[in-house]
Formats: structure tokens, sequence, C-alpha cells
């Protein structure tokens, strides 16, 4: 049993939908349907009734539901109150981002606040969570700030007056092959398959990309051969020559290639935003949120 899916039926049982309480827990809703089930099949009866609309509790559901409560509350403020003793310093940040932005990004962006504030400690935690996992651990004092990209085709529901953010930054999404031309496979009218390297369906960089490719011709002759999650994971496939993939800019470093000869119609920029919470007094967290509010600082 994972917590996530008692996380899961609360949301389900609140919302009365499971296409709502998707979007909230930013899954897809077979995905949820899927998690709902093994919890079901764990428990060993059907909690939802899903017969009628909205969905509501079964009897075995309405007496499950306070224990699933309980447990999700009891788990966070452990959760909580030992992540506040296992910090590295009392003047050191934790900083919870994706792994992409931790490569490249992150780095650089600590070397340009340690020069400006001086040394403090730092602990960079590059994991896939949800945005409602995020938002908690700035909550909870698990995390101290959230980097993460930005784009108008994915949609965070984030209350800015408990998390303010900045944007620091800006990236953008190109196609990038090793061993040919984007210019010459995208740019061909013919009707050759292209060798695609695909994100999982799910993942931020997979709605950046459809907002590229569904406006390009080219979308119909893209022939996955290689998929993954990570953006990592397809730069590296790329390199290979195993396909042409669309990779954020920064990820590339110093191999990236000059992308001014691309059509503005096959990229996409992306924002870099940095979130915390307005509860957060932490004053090495204080004296970052200075330096990266002035102009300059993005």
């Amino acid at each position: 049993m994972e917590l996530k899916w008692l996380e899961d039926l609360l949301e389900v049982a609140e919302l009365g939908s499971f296409s709502r309480a998707a979007e909230t827990r930013h899954v897809t809703q077979s995905a949820l349907s899927r998690r709902i089930k093994s919890l079901e099949l764990w428990v060993g009866s059907e909690l939802l009734d899903r017969s009628h609309h909205p969905i509501s509790l079964t009897p075995q559901g309405e007496d499950f539901i306070h224990v699933a409560r309980e447990i999700v509350a009891k788990s966070y403020d452990a959760q909580s109150r030992i992540s506040k003793t296992a910090r590295i310093a009392d003047l050191g940040v934790n900083v919870a981002c994706l792994h992409t932005l931790a490569l490249v990004f992150i780095p650089n962006l600590v070397g340009r606040l340690k020069e400006r504030i001086g040394p403090f400690a730092i602990s960079i935690v590059a994991e896939t969570r949800t945005v409602e996992e995020y938002l908690l651990g700035l909550t909870n004092g698990t995390s101290d700030l959230f980097v993460c990209y930005s784009h108008p085709s994915v949609k965070f529901d984030i209350d800015q007056e408990k998390f303010p953010s900045l944007t620091i930054g800006e990236d953008v999404m190109i196609p990038y092959h090793t061993h040919a031309d984007p210019k010459r496979l995208l740019g061909d009218t013919g009707e050759d398959a292209i060798p695609y390297l695909k994100y999982s369906s799910t993942s931020f960089m997979s709605y950046v990309v459809r907002s590229i490719t569904n406006r390009n011709a080219f979308r119909d002759r893209l022939q996955p051969v290689y998929q993954a999650s990570l953006a990592e994971s397809l730069y590296t496939a790329a390199r290979r020559g195993l396909g042409l993939g669309w990779i954020p800019l920064s990820l590339m470093g110093k191999d990236a290639p000059d992308p001014g000869g691309l059509p503005d119609e096959w990229m996409s920029p992306m924002s870099i935003r940095i979130y915390r919470s307005v509860e957060n007094n932490n004053p090495v967290v204080e004296n970052i949120w200075e330096v990266l509010a002035e102009p300059a600082a993005a």
C-alpha cells in the first residue's frame, strides 16, 4: 500500500470525479484509476461507487475514509518533525527541483548566488514528484525552495499568496539530432518517417513538445523509436544518433547548437521559476530571494 493511493482516494471522495481528481493530482485519469483499484485490491473491497455521478463512497469506503485521513495526516506530521531534525545545517537551504535543472542550471545558479551572498550550505533533491508533493515540501519544511519549468501548456494551480514565485531564467526546447540536420528532416515536405525520440506522455516535457508538434505538418511523420520520461535520456539517445528529439537548450551546455537558423514554430521558450513558502523565515532563503528578485538576477 502506498500513501499516494490514500491521497488519491481522499481527492476522489472530495471532488466526486476521477477526471477532476486526476487534474488536481497531476496524473492521467487512467493512472489515478489504476491506483484506486490497487488500493481497493489491497483493502479487499470496493471503496467507491462508480455507478452514478458524482462518484460516492461505498459503505466500506465510508468506514475506511476515516482511517485514510488519519494515516495521511500522521504520516506528514511525522515527516515534518523528522525532516526538521535532518536538515544539513541551521544556515543551509534545501532545494527541490526537476532532474533536468539539477544538472546544469542549478549549479550555475548556486555559483552566482555564492558570489553575491557568500558561502552557504545547500542540498539539492532532484526527484519526480507531483506539484502537491513539491508544495507540501515547502509547507512542512522538507524543502526551502522549489525550482521548475513554466510553460503555457502546463497549468500549475498554485496559490501565489502562500507560495510566491520569481522567474529566474529562460530556456528553450529545440529539435536536436547529432547525425542529421533538423532543418532537413523537419523541412522535408515528403512522406518519409522521422525517427522520433518521445517523452513519456505524462511528463512535463511531453506537453511542451506537443505544443510544438501539434502546430506543424511534420507531426504526421514522427515515428517514435525511443521513449523516456527524462530529457537527459532523450539527449543521450539523440547524441547516439537514434533519432530526433526536442531537448532543453540549457541541458546541452557547451555542446549546444545555435538555434538561430531554426524556425520559431519548431521551438518553444520555457521560463524557469522558483517557489518558496511565505512562512519560511530561513535567513539564507531571505538572502537568496532578495538577490533573485533584482531585475538583473535572472
